[in-house]
């Protein structure tokens, strides 16, 4: 824009002012234009970059199947699924299952936006196959996995309409497992081949009828079967040839089930299949793996001069050991699997022993000590310098335990002057006591019977020299404090059986667990005739409540065995996990079904 000024003296001041009105309007205007360039600028930027937005989640959708889902008299060997955007097959191996199950394995491979699948068996006269894609296909761009979808046809003219659904869960648990597990059904001539092959390897193990799998909830469920009654089977095939293993997880139901009418879909082209969480009747199988090792010896060395670890693959019952002369001292850990010896000649070094055990165990060990063997960090490894090392074994004392000393090695009984009750004192604010000592049947723990006052601190003096171990070396001095609990520190359970099964003269025995919730077995009891089982002075936290019915009487919770046809032993859970809180009784009925 340009302004033309002519310069008049008859007006200078008014010329003069609107010279700077004119050049404040040219400012202003180039200001502005600036401006205008700079927003133009940017909304072009703006409109040049990603806009952003919600992240895609949605899984793709089957826009076309060719030919049509559920067609009937059905020649054609190939079919082409269509989606609504580019896919990607997933583990189609472990992921597409088939069923009735095909000897050869189709080619299955994306197109476009699609999946071809090309048959190479030979299909079967009035036969309906079902495909199921179970987390097989996912979007090319996110990787959202579609759950499950299903391709069904006909080489006859009808489809057949009958399904089967229930659940597999871990038979100790009794929560689904972690990993995938498959699930046939099979024909009784079938099921009883497949018994058989087990024991007979003349006999060859059978193919399902059905072949489907378990979901992460541990769902599964056979659709488009025919009519009939099956037996179900569950496996964790771990070497994927259809056949149950010796040694792999399995479950299954006594009895055969027979089939019902699978409902109706929710639209006329659904084809996205959903366990069902309600079957008609819950079946539950449920997984375990037989015990199908002996016992024998896992492990045997000197981990010291002297001193040598004994590791079984089962519990003990009652070893016996000869060291051909040797002196030795042994003892059994908790879990009766490892047995740990001692020679009484300090610097023993090699060993010829015989270990036998009513629980399947006769063998002759042959042991020598390697001073000069280097440990896994690469250093020397040498003969361990002999100590007596004494600790206080629960310094946080409940108010109902006894007070303990542990020890690295054995004690000698005839050296330990246990009748020296001045030389173990307890002290409490300003007053001494003193305290008697006795040995536990192990000869590594020293109990300290005292009368301690709840709620109170105490400190635990003890001299030198006072237990004296199997090699004649004597203790350090201890100095130590203990704290003692008070009774409304803990909760207590009373737990109600109500058992309403048939009475049977039989050997069996209920084991009652607390557990946490990870699992882990906490307390444990075992009650025969009794309806009610009572736990005191738990820890305040979250607990859980089972019960094994164990119906051998051996102790202990045993799995199942598919060539046996023996179930696992059965696991009852209270439906609800307890919050014990201190100083508080709690009441809970357990009702054991058949």
């Amino acid at each position: 824009m340009t302004f033309i000024i002519r310069d008049m003296k008859k007006n200078h001041n008014k010329r003069r002012a609107s010279t700077f009105l004119i050049r404040d309007m040219k400012i202003n205007t180039h200001v502005t234009i600036l401006l205008i360039a700079a927003l133009a600028a940017a909304g072009c930027a703006k409109q040049g970059m990603p806009s952003g937005g919600q992240k895609d989640v949605t899984p793709p959708h089957a826009r076309r199947m060719s030919p049509p889902n559920s067609t009937l008299n059905r020649q054609s060997r190939d079919f082409f699924i269509e989606f609504d955007e580019f896919v990607v097959i997933k583990d189609a191996e472990n992921n597409i299952l088939i069923s009735p199950p095909m000897t050869e394995r189709p080619e299955i491979k994306t197109k476009g936006k699609g999946i071809k699948v090309s048959i190479k068996d030979s299909l079967q006269p009035n036969t309906t196959y079902l495909f199921q894609f179970k987390d097989a296909i996912a979007d090319y761009t996110e990787g959202n996995l579609l759950p499950s979808l299903e391709y069904v046809f006909s080489t006859g003219d009808y489809i057949d309409s009958m399904m089967l659904a229930g659940k597999v869960v871990e038979a100790l648990s009794m929560d689904p497992d972690k990993d995938l597990v498959k699930v046939w059904l099979l024909d009784s001539s079938r099921f009883h081949q497949a018994v058989a092959s087990m024991s007979d390897t003349s006999i060859d193990p059978p193919q399902p009828n059905y072949t489907t799998r378990t979901n992460q909830q541990g769902l599964f469920s056979f659709n488009n079967i025919k009519p009939g009654r099956y037996h179900i089977v569950a496996v964790k095939d771990e070497d994927k040839n259809n056949a149950i293993g010796i040694a792999e997880a399995v479950a299954f139901i006594d009895t055969t089930t027979e089939a019902s009418m699978m409902p109706p879909p929710s639209t006329p082209d659904d084809t996205t299949h959903k366990e069902s969480t309600t079957p008609q009747k819950q079946l539950i199988l449920r997984l375990s793996t037989p015990k199908t090792d002996k016992q024998r010896l896992t492990g045997s060395k000197f981990t010291d001069a002297g001193k040598a670890v004994i590791t079984s693959l089962l519990p003990l019952q009652n070893p016996q050991i000869d060291a051909g002369g040797e002196e030795i001292t042994w003892r059994l850990n908790k879990q009766c699997d490892t047995l740990t010896l001692w020679t009484l000649r300090k610097e023993c070094d090699s060993l010829q022993l015989t270990v036998s055990d009513p629980s399947g165990i006769d063998d002759t060990l042959r042991l020598k000590w390697n001073s000069r063997r280097r440990s896994p960090k690469g250093s020397p490894q040498t003969t361990l310098t002999k100590s007596n090392i004494m600790k206080i074994g629960n310094p946080s004392l409940p108010y109902y335990d006894t007070l303990a000393l542990l020890f690295t090695t054995p004690l000698d009984t005839t050296l330990c002057r246990l009748d020296s009750a001045a030389t173990i004192m307890l002290l409490k604010d300003s007053s001494k006591h003193s305290c008697n000592a006795l040995m536990d049947t192990g000869t590594m723990k020293v109990l300290l019977p005292y009368s301690f006052l709840q709620g109170e601190k105490y400190t635990v003096s003890i001299a030198a020299g006072q237990f004296t171990d199997i090699y004649g070396t004597g203790n350090d001095s201890l100095l130590s404090t203990v704290t003692v609990s008070k009774a409304e520190d803990y909760g207590n359970l009373t737990l109600s059986i109500n058992d309403s099964r048939p009475m049977t003269e039989s050997v069996e025995q209920k084991i009652v667990e607390l557990i946490d919730e990870n699992g882990k077995v906490l307390l444990t009891k075992k009650i025969t005739d009794e309806s009610s089982v009572m736990f005191t002075n738990l820890k305040p936290m979250k607990y859980r409540v089972r019960i094994i019915v164990d119906s051998n009487g051996n102790g202990q919770w045993d799995g199942g065995d598919f060539a046996s046809q023996r179930q696992p032993e059965r696991v009852v859970y209270l439906d609800k996990t307890l919050d014990i809180r201190a100083n508080w009784d709690f009441e809970e009925e357990l009702i054991i079904n058949n």
